[in-house]
């Protein structure tokens, strides 16, 4: 609900302190490559030892007490540290959580990741809802202090996630091992072409990265929305990914994993373009909806689809190595669009959906089933 939300607050802020448009892109930039390695590193960590909870909850909780030092932040290089320190410990949640799921849960596995998706999109929306009338009535900074306290929720809740037994990965690596391993797996990573879902997922995010990383600051100067309208708008992908999440999670047992995928990052494509021609609410809207069920499909098909082609014992460094990618993604998004956008926003669309429509293309036609 919280963390998720963050971002276009920090972009708000930033631009209360006079930062450059190139400025914010490049904090989405420097976030995602921190991302990018830290992901499979705490993904191979949580494998090997035989506690996915414990391995998951410090770092947790380290991460709570860096995330107040955004509202601190006054210059570019504070919000540019305060965030490399941030998500080198909070990106321990998405591969070992989803791990957690997969193997706790009674229901199938596409099912339990659906759940999942969903939950935490539901959190997304409901985020947005409550910072929109807020930021009506309080500073930027005030929000991101609410928002904080109850992303301390997080860690309550964590604690009281089960700790289920899982097939340790037996070997001992170095921190730089765990890090790469997965990505010099060569046998794993040509099964079925996993190598095309992995490349997808990164051309994707890298779209979707871009798309979003000046949203804030578009709609607001661009479109004419207030910043609390903006935020209200903005809660509509993360409603429309909810039934997304549950209705490709379903379909995805029906489908291959890799068609579901393909057909989200088409779709992810296909919202982008639509921001390329929102000049009021409505198209606004229809390209957050559009994007939102777009994310739906891709995340519940690319997850299905790496677990279904690693190891049992190696499926959270595998799943890390998933949302590496899409962070590695994040990395270049946000610093093209930084650039274009100071040529013209809807050239930095039209671009971002352009390489999220050739990343859907690539995982359709190089994936096997």
């Amino acid at each position: 609900m919280t963390v998720m939300n963050y971002d276009m607050l920090l972009q708000f802020r930033m631009r209360e302190l006079s930062s450059s448009l190139f400025s914010i892109g490049l904090l989405s930039t420097i976030t995602s490559a921190v991302g990018s390695f830290s992901s499979p590193f705490w993904g191979a960590l949580s494998d090997e030892f035989k506690s996915r909870k414990k391995t998951l909850l410090l770092p947790l909780i380290i991460a709570s007490f860096i995330l107040p030092f955004y509202s601190l932040s006054l210059k570019p290089y504070h919000f540019f540290l305060v965030g490399i320190i941030f998500t080198f410990f909070s990106s321990v949640f998405e591969p070992i959580c989803t791990a957690i799921m997969i193997e706790s849960s009674h229901t199938k596995a596409n099912i339990a990741v659906s759940i999942l998706n969903a939950a935490s999109s539901l959190g997304m929306g409901l985020g947005r809802i409550i910072i929109s009338p807020l930021l009506n009535v309080i500073s930027v900074v005030w929000t991101m202090n609410i928002m904080y306290f109850i992303s301390l929720l997080v860690v309550f809740f964590s604690f009281l996630a089960p700790d289920v037994e899982h097939k340790r990965y037996e070997i001992v690596r170095t921190n730089l091992q765990r890090i790469f391993s997965a990505l010099t797996s060569k046998r794993i990573l040509k099964k079925n072409n996993l190598w095309a879902m992995y490349l997808g997922s990164f051309l994707r995010q890298l779209g979707i990265g871009g798309t979003f990383a000046l949203i804030g600051v578009y709609l607001t100067e661009t479109v004419g929305l207030s910043k609390a309208q903006s935020v209200l708008l903005a809660s509509s992908n993360p409603f429309m990914q909810v039934p997304s999440h549950i209705f490709f999670g379903w379909l995805v047992g029906k489908f291959s994993a890799k068609t579901i995928a393909a057909s989200g990052m088409f779709l992810s494509g296909l919202g982008a373009m639509l921001f390329s021609v929102s000049g009021d609410y409505l198209m606004v809207f229809l390209a957050y909806v559009i994007s939102g069920l777009g994310f739906g499909a891709f995340i519940n098909g690319a997850t299905n689809f790496v677990s279904q082609n690693v190891p049992e014992n190696r499926r959270a460094e595998f799943l890390g190595l998933l949302t590496s990618a899409r962070s590695f993604g994040s990395l270049f998004g946000p610093l093209i669009a930084g650039l274009l956008s100071e040529i013209s926003f809807v050239l930095m669309f039209v671009v971002m959906a352009l390489i999220m429509l050739f990343g859907s293309l690539l995982t359709a036609v190089y994936c096997q089933r």
